[in-house]
């Protein structure tokens, strides 16, 4: 019997060793989307809008309290001993802040803020595009504008959302992708700015913009794949839903509506990837239609592209 119980040890332990240790994106979701790592939510508020960083642990995302006229602010959470932390707010959010994007080095964080812009007179309602740097000690320094012709002062006379950007993405190419407002008449647009010197210049609108809105792009790792949130069409699933184009040699092609079960007959919107394209990540309120929003994830594949491959 000790020597039974000895092998029997000996085995279990040997079975403990060869499992796979947790990862940052837990059992693989399959082909339905499922809430990603409740355990980094606070109670009370919206989360949206998640970007990672190099190995996937470090996530920063957007968490809005009082309902959603409340004050957004970028939380960061950090994967340690196989879970998430609760998400806390980023050292560099303090005041109305939202859409981070994470370079894939991890050094540069691109986000929408309505703090003032040093030389204007106010940015007061208008969401602008900001970035922060990392140090060499790991510190986050302190934010600046994004330089060249992306943003825009508001004027007195204009009420808004007029002139105001977010949702920033860098692209592989040194392209910056955002959306912004030209008018309280007209939805937002999916707009692209070349990199020169540093700044960026040159921007001018997507052709696949409607006559509705367009926001929050987020494109794969591989650059092949945009996925956009939109009020574009009556015949929609919901109200927001999420959109699909892909790269050709001509440009974006036609997006199409992302079918069931990622987008909904709710508001679904604020899509990523994971930093291996092989997740795809959005926010949805699903769960409270109306209410707060939540962060799901789905294997990139059931979007029909190469984008998890």
């Amino acid at each position: 019997m000790p020597m039974a119980r000895t092998l029997l040890t000996m085995l279990s332990a040997i079975l403990a060793a060869c499992e796979s240790p947790p990862t940052p994106f837990g059992a693989a979701p399959g082909q339905v989307p499922v809430p990603f790592a409740t355990e980094m939510s606070m109670p009370g508020g919206s989360e949206y809008g998640i970007t990672f960083g190099p190995g996937a642990t470090e996530a920063f995302f957007t968490w809005q309290g009082g309902g959603r006229r409340g004050r957004p602010q970028i939380f960061v959470s950090r994967f340690h001993e196989g879970r998430w932390s609760r998400g806390e707010p980023a050292p560099f959010s303090t005041g109305w802040e939202e859409s981070p994007f994470l370079t894939p080095d991890g050094r540069r964080l691109l986000f929408a803020s309505r703090r003032d812009i040093p030389g204007w007179e106010s940015s007061r309602g208008n969401n602008n595009l900001w970035v922060v740097e990392r140090e060499a000690d790991g510190a986050w320094g302190q934010p600046q504008p994004l330089e060249g012709d992306v943003n825009r002062p508001r004027g007195d006379e204009d009420d808004s959302p007029p002139h105001s950007e977010g949702g920033p993405v860098l692209l592989a190419s040194g392209e910056l992708l955002y959306w912004t407002t030209e008018s309280n008449e007209w939805g937002s647009d999916l707009y692209v700015a070349e990199s020169v010197d540093g700044r960026f210049v040159n921007p001018r609108p997507l052709l696949l913009n409607s006559s509705g809105s367009e926001s929050s792009p987020a494109v794969s790792p591989d650059g092949r794949t945009l996925v956009f949130q939109a009020f574009r069409e009556s015949t929609a699933i919901g109200e927001q839903d999420l959109y699909l184009a892909e790269r050709t040699e001509y440009g974006w092609s036609a997006p199409r509506l992302l079918p069931e079960p990622v987008n909904s007959a709710a508001n679904d919107g604020y899509p990523s990837f994971s930093p291996d394209g092989r997740y795809f990540f959005f926010a949805s309120d699903r769960d409270s239609p109306g209410g707060s929003w939540s962060i799901y994830y789905v294997e990139s594949s059931v979007l029909g592209t190469g984008a998890g491959s």
